[in-house]
């Protein structure tokens, strides 16, 4: 650690916590968005790249700036990230094409590094008798956060327009930048001899993106020239991706950890959750959003739907020391099978009426607690599979895992969604029906089962040995 910072530590954790809430609003803030966006620019398909666009460039960016931040110093990575955000963010707020928002957006992803360069930043400047406490409190800032991103968003959307809300978060990167600019000091750079996988960032990315591509052109069918040659060259692609990240000496991200059995399993659950559970906030807020006279929604304003999401904050709070005891008394595995269960059941009532707030906030209250539980549980599994000196690098894995799945959600959602509509009496866009909305539901369920699954495939014998680790989940 750096032994003499220029200022107090709570000076520097200011500055840390105002980056990572920079991050955690650039995530929120497009989910509260998405009804409005789709009613701006008429096409569901095209805006649901806004969320996907995001959460591809944030799985790339989490291994590629964390490995930077070793070599080159993390405060001066993360400025750069921060730069980049402000950029991103004023690329869409003066777009008035979707385009120019998606390439925002994209810009904007490279917030997914910001929390593992303030853990590094927080342990090259603090004790570590202050340094489990401070950690934690990071935590209580993602979690408070989380939610009130989603209320500062519509307010913003209701009170002025979508623009405004990306001329916020610029502001909130551009304070981010200067406040670690001003109170964190520079970290001491680390050269080593390892070589940067260019290619597999390149290889992986546009695996990835060919593959939201292909969903979004999927409903032209599967077997057109477009769609179709596009999934089989982005297939190629992936498996052209792990064949170069197992034979790199120094892979871009190690897919050689997947070989631990209890390490593959929990990764599963991530990846199952970033698909789909995670961001179901977007159907939540959608359907909140949603006229009733459609047979599917609540018709309340974008403040308004935001309030649902309030009650998450709190569970968040209360389900983490919960999710802390639960693995530390029966293992992590217990703990996740709870996690799970609560997340499945959450999806169950909405299939049976869409027009309900108190069934809509049961659903909220009941997600909320049990994806902390499973993210949480989740996480210390991770930690468990992983050997110890590179529980880092094994973390940095799984949220690379949950952020491409998330990714390609977002798109099977839009799809889905899309899938039968209700036209508006004014003729303009169509909006998503019941059955469209009943299909999302059950997209989710699946997710869940999967999750559920892999997590009862894990060995009963696995348990959380000299205390257990607490997470806040991120809302997504």
């Amino acid at each position: 650690m750096n032994t003499q910072p220029r200022f107090p530590v709570w000076l520097i954790m200011v500055a840390l916590a105002i980056a990572e809430i920079t991050s955690t609003f650039e995530v929120s803030m497009a989910f509260v968005a998405l009804p409005t966006l789709n009613r701006a620019f008429g096409d569901p398909a095209g805006v649901s790249w806004i969320l996907s666009s995001f959460f591809v460039v944030a799985a790339c960016s989490v291994a590629l700036f964390a490995r930077l931040g070793d070599v080159y110093g993390r405060r001066r990575i993360l400025m750069i990230v921060l730069a980049i955000a402000t950029l991103g963010s004023l690329i869409s707020a003066i777009s008035t094409n979707l385009g120019g928002v998606i390439l925002g957006r994209s810009l904007q992803g490279v917030t997914g590094a910001v929390l593992p360069l303030c853990l590094g930043l927080m342990r090259e400047n603090m004790k570590p008798k202050t340094l489990s406490f401070n950690i934690g409190v990071m935590g209580g800032v993602m979690s408070v956060s989380s939610g009130l991103a989603f209320l500062v968003a519509g307010s913003i959307i209701d009170q002025f327009d979508w623009h405004a809300m990306f001329y916020f978060s610029a502001l909130l990167a551009a304070l981010g930048f200067v406040t670690v600019w001003i109170f964190v000091p520079a970290s001491t750079p680390q050269p080593n001899k390892e070589t940067l996988d260019v290619m597999g960032g390149i290889l992986f990315v546009s695996a990835i993106s060919g593959l939201m591509l292909s969903l979004t052109l999927a409903k032209s069918g599967w077997l057109q020239a477009k769609s179709g040659g596009l999934l089989l060259t982005s297939l190629v692609l992936l498996a052209l991706w792990i064949r170069h990240e197992l034979r790199h000496p120094y892979p871009l991200i190690n897919v050689r950890l997947f070989t631990e059995r209890r390490f593959l399993l929990a990764n599963l659950v991530f990846a199952a959750i970033g698909l789909g559970p995670m961001i179901g906030a977007s159907v939540i807020l959608s359907l909140a959003q949603q006229p009733d006279w459609t047979g599917a929604g609540l018709g309340l304003s974008a403040t308004a739907a935001s309030l649902l999401k309030q009650p998450a904050t709190f569970m968040g709070f209360l389900a983490g020391p919960v999710a802390g005891l639960l693995a530390a008394k029966y293992g992590a595995r217990t703990a996740m099978l709870v996690g799970g269960t609560l997340v499945l059941t959450a999806w169950l009532p909405p299939l049976f009426t869409l027009s309900s707030m108190s069934v809509l906030l049961a659903t909220v209250i009941i997600f909320s607690f049990g994806i902390t539980v499973l993210f949480s549980a989740t996480s210390n599994q991770v930690v468990i599979a992983a050997p110890a000196s590179r529980t880092s690098e094994a973390m940095g894995l799984a949220q690379v895992c949950r952020s491409t799945t998330a990714a390609l959600g977002s798109q099977i959602l839009a799809l889905l969604l899309a899938s039968s509509v209700v036209a508006t009496p004014d003729g303009g866009m169509a909006l998503p029906s019941a059955d469209a909305y009943r299909f999302a539901f059950l997209f989710l369920i699946l997710c869940s089962l999967i999750a559920l699954a892999a997590a009862w495939l894990l060995p009963k014998s696995s348990k959380i040995y000299g205390g257990a680790l607490s997470y806040g989940a991120e809302q997504h």
